[in-house]
C-alpha cells in the first residue's frame, strides 16, 4: 500500500467525516447548545444503527472516519469499531474504561499517527461519573497495515462519541452509597445507557468504590471480588440480580446494606418493582421474608424519610408553619413573638428552629412546638449570618459573610466550631446550601464580574465528625442573562436550581447538577418567569417549589396553579433542612 501525502490524508479524513454523519459538529442556537452529529434517523432513539465495517482498499482517512462512526452504534455495542482496529488493538481495547465526548472535531493532524484535536470535550469515567470538561483534547491514532489494509494500532481505551449521541443513549442517574457513618444512602450522579442494558448498567456501577470518592466521602457494601453476569433480567417486574463471590463472606448487615443500595439504584427503572439478589447461588432478602423485596427496602437510610413536608416562616417576628395561604404560629417559644430575628432554618423533622437575630450577629436555637422551651444562643458575635440550614445529623451550618470574608461555623448540639472550606472560607459567599445527607456542599461566591455556584463533598470519618472537604468544583452556567446570582435551592439531592436575571423584566431559574457535569437539568416546569424574583423555596423531596416576588408567590412546579399571596409581614418561607 502507497502511504499518501499528509495534505492527501487530511483531505479525505474531512471528506470521509463528512460523508459518515459529519465529524465537525456545530452548535444550534438555545439556552443549552445541543451539537447535531447527524440529521440521519440512526441517531434517533430508539432506531437500531448497525454501522458498517471497514471495506477492502479503504484509505487511512477512511478507516479512522469508519471507527468513530462505528463507536455510534445503537444499542450501544463496539464489535464493529473494533474491526477497524488491529488484531493486537482489538484485543487490547477496552472501550468500557472511560467515555469521551466532544462537540467537534478539527483538522487532523499527521499521516500514520494522528491527532485529532476534539473541542468542547467532557470525560466521564467507568461508572459515567463525569470527570472534567476540556476546551481542546487531542485524539492521538496510529494505524498500520495488516494484511494489505490499514488498521488502527494505537487508540484510548474509551467509547468516544458526540455530544449529541451521548445526550440521545445515555441518561443522568444516580448510583446510592453509604456516607461512612452507613447511616444514610448517598447518591451519586452518572449517566447510563438507556434501553435493555439500563438496569444492568446501573447494577456493573455498584460493584465497586465510587471512582474520584474516598470513603470518607461515600462507601459500598458490596464485597470485593463480587463480580455480575452480562446482564439484569427482568421478569414479571422483579429483577434478578445474581452475582458470583463467597455467601459465607456477607453477614446480615452487609446484605441488608447491599439490598439498600440496589433497591433505592434500580428503583430508577419503571419497569422494576421488587429485586432479587443471589451471592454465589444464595438468595440474600429480608431475614424470615421472601427473597424478593419490594422497593420499599432502605427507606430508613433516606435522610428524608421522617422529614416534615410542612413550610415554616417568620410572621412578624413569629415563627409559623403550613403551607402557602395557611400559616399557623408554633407553640415554641419563637412562635410567640418578643425575639427581634430576621431569617430561621428549621430542621429536618421540623421539631427545632434556628432563627437570626434582626443585626445578624446572634444565632438562637428553640425547639418548633414545646411551649416554654428554652431558647438557646449558640453562636454570637458574628458580623452577618445568613439563613441557617440543617442536616440530618441534626448539625446546624452557619455562614457569617462577615463583610466579604466568609467564615462557615458548624454547630453540633451545644458547641461550635469555624469550619475551613478551601477556595470558599475568606471569599465573598452569598448563599450557603448543606445536602440533608451531609456530605454536599453548595455554595454562591461573588465575583468582581460575575457570580459562581459551586460545590464540594464534605468528608467524615466513621463516627461522622467532620475531616475536611473536597476541592471546589465550579457548576457551568451558560453565559446568557445576568452574570449575578440572586438566589440558589434545593431541587433534588443531587441539583439545585439557580435564580438570576434575564433582564428588568424577567427573571430565569435555571437547574444544575451538584456534581459539575454540564447541561441543565429539566424540571418540567417554568424557567422563565416575569417580573424581578428575590428568593426560591424548595426542597430536595417532591415537592412543591416557589418562586418569591415581593409578596407575589409562583409555583415552579405547577406554573398553572394560582398562588395566594403573602400576607404582609410575612418572611423567610423556607422548608425544612
Amino acid at each position: 500500500m502507497i502511504h499518501q501525502p499528509k495534505r492527501m490524508w487530511v483531505v479525505q479524513l474531512m471528506a470521509a467525516c463528512t460523508l459518515l454523519a459529519g465529524c465537525v459538529q456545530m452548535p444550534t442556537d438555545g439556552p443549552v447548545e445541543v451539537p447535531q452529529v447527524s440529521a440521519d434517523v440512526d441517531d434517533v432513539p430508539g432506531i437500531s444503527f448497525d454501522p458498517r465495517p471497514p471495506r477492502a482498499g479503504e484509505s487511512a482517512a477512511e478507516v479512522v472516519a469508519g471507527f468513530l462512526e462505528a463507536m455510534k452504534a445503537t444499542p450501544i455495542r463496539t464489535t464493529v469499531a473494533r474491526q477497524f482496529l488491529s488484531r493486537e488493538a482489538a484485543e487490547a481495547w477496552i472501550p468500557e474504561q472511560q467515555i469521551i465526548t466532544y462537540a467537534e472535531l478539527d483538522t487532523p493532524e499527521g499521516d500514520t499517527s494522528v491527532r485529532i484535536p476534539m473541542k468542547d470535550v467532557n470525560l466521564y469515567d467507568a461508572h459515567g461519573s463525569w470527570q472534567r470538561t476540556q476546551a481542546v483534547r487531542g485524539l492521538r491514532l496510529r494505524l498500520v497495515e495488516e494484511d494489505g489494509e490499514w488498521r488502527i494500532d494505537e487508540v484510548p481505551d474509551a467509547l468516544i462519541v458526540p455530544d449529541s449521541w451521548f445526550d440521545d443513549w445515555y441518561q443522568r442517574v444516580s448510583l446510592y452509597f453509604f456516607d461512612p457513618t452507613s447511616e444514610v444512602l448517598v447518591p451519586e450522579p452518572v449517566f447510563v445507557p438507556r434501553g435493555e442494558q439500563f438496569a444492568s448498567s446501573l447494577v456493573r456501577g455498584l460493584l465497586t468504590q465510587p471512582l474520584g470518592e474516598s470513603p470518607d466521602v461515600a462507601m459500598s457494601y458490596f464485597p470485593a471480588g463480587t463480580t455480575q453476569g452480562l446482564s439484569v433480567p427482568i421478569e414479571s417486574g422483579i429483577a434478578k440480580v445474581a452475582l458470583s463471590g463467597d455467601p459465607d463472606a456477607i453477614d446480615d448487615e452487609t446484605a441488608q446494606r447491599m439490598l439498600a443500595q440496589l433497591v433505592w439504584t434500580l428503583r430508577q427503572e419503571p419497569r422494576i418493582n421488587a429485586v432479587q439478589l443471589t451471592v454465589g447461588g444464595r438468595a440474600f432478602g429480608i431475614p424470615g421474608g421472601s427473597p424478593q423485596v419490594g422497593l420499599d427496602v432502605g427507606r430508613g437510610y433516606d435522610p428524608s424519610d421522617l422529614a416534615s413536608t410542612d413550610l415554616f416562616a417568620l410572621e412578624d417576628g413569629r415563627v409559623v408553619r403550613g403551607s402557602i395561604g395557611d400559616f399557623e404560629s408554633t407553640l415554641g417559644p419563637l412562635g410567640e413573638g418578643g425575639y427581634d430575628v430576621r431569617s430561621i432554618g428549621v430542621d429536618v423533622a421540623g421539631s427545632r428552629v434556628a432563627a437570626i437575630s434582626a443585626d445578624g450577629t446572634r444565632m438562637v436555637v428553640a425547639p418548633a412546638e414545646a411551649p416554654g422551651g428554652q431558647v438557646s444562643t449558640l453562636i454570637s458575635g458574628a458580623v452577618d449570618l445568613a439563613d441557617p440550614v440543617w442536616d440530618y445529623r441534626d448539625r446546624i451550618w452557619a455562614l457569617d459573610r462577615n463583610g466579604g470574608r466568609a467564615r462557615i461555623i458548624l454547630a453540633v448540639e451545644d458547641s461550635t466550631a469555624v469550619a475551613v472550606v478551601p477556595g470558599l472560607s475568606g471569599r465573598t459567599v452569598t448563599k450557603l446550601l448543606i445536602s440533608r445527607d451531609g456530605t454536599r456542599l453548595v455554595a454562591v461566591v461573588r465575583g468582581r464580574k460575575a457570580d459562581r455556584v459551586v460545590s464540594a463533598r464534605i468528608r467524615h470519618d466513621s463516627e461522622g465528625g467532620t475531616i475536611g472537604f473536597t476541592t471546589l468544583r465550579t457548576l457551568p452556567l451558560p453565559a446568557d442573562g445576568s452574570p449575578r446570582i440572586r438566589d440558589i435551592a434545593w431541587r433534588s439531592p443531587t441539583t439545585v436550581s439557580v435564580l438570576s436575571d434575564i433582564n428588568d423584566d424577567f427573571s430565569q431559574v435555571r437547574t444544575l447538577s451538584v456534581d459539575g457535569a454540564p447541561g441543565l437539568i429539566t424540571t418540567g416546569g417554568t424557567t422563565s418567569l416575569r417580573g424581578r424574583i428575590r428568593m426560591l423555596v424548595s426542597a430536595p423531596v417532591d415537592s412543591e417549589a416557589f418562586a418569591l416576588a415581593g409578596r407575589t408567590v409562583r409555583s415552579l412546579t405547577r406554573p398553572e396553579r394560582t398562588v395566594p399571596t403573602l400576607p404582609p409581614g410575612l418572611t423567610s418561607v423556607t422548608y425544612t433542612g
